[in-house]
């Protein structure tokens, strides 16, 4: 994993507070994240440094995770009428693991 489980605490203020149950979840984002990032880009033999926004596209996919267990059948969490619907894996977590090229204009 890219981020400890206190790492993930310090950053996500709702986490849940059982270290194996949290460790469990971002665990699971983990994969998902790898498995997003282009092919060839992970595990590089050799790097020491992983980026930042890698760490913090995990927290967030463990988050999302964590959330869509609370959801239930409609995908949705909180009270009626203050509904949030949550998704497997965002737009913004997947900027992070594959950000956008975008060409110079002149």
């Amino acid at each position: 994993m890219w981020v400890t489980p206190q790492e993930a605490m310090d950053q996500w203020a709702d986490a849940p507070d059982d270290l194996t149950v949290l460790a469990s979840y971002l665990q699971a984002a983990y994969e998902q994240c790898v498995a997003f990032l282009p092919a060839g880009t992970w595990p590089v033999d050799g790097v020491t440094t992983i980026p930042e926004r890698w760490k913090l596209a995990q927290i967030m996919q463990a988050r999302a995770l964590y959330r869509s267990g609370l959801a239930g059948d409609g995908n949705q969490i909180g009270v009626d009428g203050l509904q949030v619907t949550v998704f497997p894996m965002d737009w913004t977590v997947k900027n992070l693991l594959r950000p956008r090229r975008v060409g110079r204009v002149l």
